[in-house]
């Protein structure tokens, strides 16, 4: 639907609007959306959003206001998005991602489920492509996406399939800047404290800490 048609529509006493295939809709001002756009149920849009041609929203997704989407970015379920966030075109966001207000993620990023970034993550655009977190446990390249124990090890396996990745070394002092950034989160460094802290009480109850007996 065109967002005249979807304006013309009289919302209900919440303000959602009803699309002919049946999903809920509730739009802000000076909301504009390109062709082949797909709205899931229960989407909320807020004032200014600009959604790009082929952009797809799952079900219960809620952008803030001034939001924008490029060219065939994907959402899933449960997608919040604050004020003036921005995506690139290819973007796709696993379901109950959620992005702080300004965060802005280049062409191609993609995001695991249930991922959760306040400020725009660490992304470096290589040639010709970007590298990213995926989550806060994965890194992606492209489209490959592997923990960072696995991009350690050297030269992946998929280098050969892809040669114009090279020289690989490009590509690992970036995926380097990535993972400090990964690093210094607080959800994660709060994450390895209270690991840290199990294994503390584990050893402690196991003697594990404790200096083996003299014989």
């Amino acid at each position: 639907m065109q967002i005249e048609e979807i304006y013309a529509i009289t919302p209900d006493a919440d303000g959602w609007r009803i699309l002919r295939e049946g999903n809920h809709v509730r739009l802000g001002s000076d909301v504009k959306l390109s062709t082949a756009v797909t709205l899931g149920d229960w989407v909320k849009l807020g004032d200014g959003v600009t959604l790009g041609d082929g952009v797809t929203l799952g079900d219960w997704v809620k952008l803030g206001d001034r939001v924008k989407l490029g060219t065939a970015v994907t959402l899933g379920d449960w997608v919040t998005l604050g004020d003036r966030v921005k995506l690139g075109d290819g973007v796709t966001l696993g379901d109950r991602v959620k992005l702080g207000d300004g965060v802005t993620l280049g062409d191609g990023v993609r995001l695991g489920d249930g991922v959760s970034y306040e400020s725009t993550p660490t992304q470096v655009q290589c040639h010709p492509y970007i590298v990213y977190p995926y989550s806060l446990s994965r890194i992606g390249v492209g489209c490959v996406v592997h923990d960072l124990e696995y991009w350690r090890r050297g030269e992946p396996a998929e280098l050969a399939n892809h040669p114009e990745c090279r020289p690989w070394d490009r590509y690992m002092a970036a995926i380097e800047l990535v993972a400090a950034w990964i690093e210094s989160q607080p959800a994660l460094i709060e994450e390895r404290k209270a690991e840290d802290a199990i294994a503390g009480r584990d050893a402690q109850e196991t003697g594990a800490d404790r200096c083996p007996p003299r014989e």
